[in-house]
């Protein structure tokens, strides 16, 4: 596809289409982070965890939780996680966050998976255990529907081992937590083990978009999980295989953003996805300003904000950058 911006309006394989979609910045986050799933809670946009490269090149993780209110110019401090992790699922409902799973260090290494399941009020002043998750799970996605938060696909600790990168593996497990009774319930896997992709929720029915694998990498699989019929099934695939993406339902359709891949010299992906349900099929409609990965995305304020994330492959590059991508108007599907 040939593209070109002139005067204000993107011309695709010589054809001038009007460009709509608008990017601005947001307030910048306090420290640079990836590999985080913010969401909203109680009106705020919240952050927790994450990992960063030290100015000795060493990888670090952080335990620093933060809160952006509407309107507001900074972000403010909230009660630390108990212990720094990355890859930890934040999940905001009616009466606080959810921190699902996630990495933390231990003796056999900065990769240690857990199942732990921390809480915090909307005026809590600390983070409380809640009941674990079955498995031990990170880089999963989540969802939140009628019957509670579903958690599916991740990656899992292998049997024998539990601290380093390739002691994981890929799973298809899908879970349902009912956060008053704090019970879980088993719910159909996912067609698709992966882990690293991402996930929202559109007209009711929850889409699970890209991703990789231990084995193979980066896929563009796009699967769907209707929870009335408690069935999955597969829809037309991102047009990348891309991995270590965010997405958002904004406007009665989807959008796909950044991610990495590690062929060739490695590098982060910048073309903006929009996935129409109605035809059923993907559409590139913008350029990420900063492309990056290991970054989150959540829905406020009529817009789609794009959190921290890194703008290379892998661990450099961090950055606190927190981008905004709106609409003035609703695009026709």
């Amino acid at each position: 596809m040939v593209r070109a911006w002139l005067a204000g309006v993107w011309l695709v394989g010589g054809i001038a289409q009007a460009q709509s979609y608008q990017w601005a910045l947001g307030p910048s986050l306090p420290q640079p982070v990836q590999e985080i799933y913010p969401t909203v809670s109680d009106d705020r946009i919240l952050v927790a965890g994450g990992l960063y490269l030290g100015e000795d090149g060493a990888l670090l993780m952080t335990n620093r939780v933060w809160a952006l209110t509407a309107g507001a110019e900074h972000w403010q401090s909230l009660p630390n996680l108990p212990q720094a992790r990355h890859h930890a699922m934040l999940v905001g409902t009616g009466d606080g966050t959810f921190a699902f799973g996630g990495f933390v260090e231990s003796a056999e290494g900065q990769w240690t998976n857990t199942n732990s399941v921390l809480f915090l009020g909307h005026n809590g002043a600390a983070w409380i255990s809640r009941e674990a998750i079955p498995v031990m799970l990170s880089e999963t996605v989540s969802a939140v529907l009628k019957d509670g938060i579903h958690l599916a696909g991740g990656r899992t600790a292998t049997p024998s081992k539990n601290g380093q990168w390739l002691d994981n593996t890929d799973t298809d497990w899908h879970g349902v937590f009912n956060p008053q009774s704090g019970i879980w319930t088993t719910a159909p896997p996912l067609p698709t083990p992966r882990n690293s992709a991402c996930s929202t929720v559109l007209n009711g029915n929850w889409h699970v978009i890209g991703g990789r694998t231990v084995a193979e990498g980066n896929v563009p699989t796009h699967e769907m999980f209707n929870p009335a019929t408690r069935k999955w099934q597969a829809l037309p695939p991102l047009p990348q295989a891309q991995a270590g993406l965010t997405c958002s339902a904004y406007q009665g359709n989807i959008y796909v953003f950044g991610g990495e891949y590690f062929t060739g010299d490695g590098g982060v992906f910048m073309e903006v996805w929009r996935y129409s349900p109605r035809k059923k099929s993907w559409q590139e409609v913008s350029t990420m300003p900063l492309p990056r990965h290991g970054l989150g995305s959540v829905v406020k304020d009529d817009k789609i904000w794009l959190i921290g994330g890194a703008a290379e492959a892998g661990a450099k590059d961090t950055r606190n950058t927190v981008s905004q991508f709106f609409l003035p108007s609703p695009v026709k599907q």
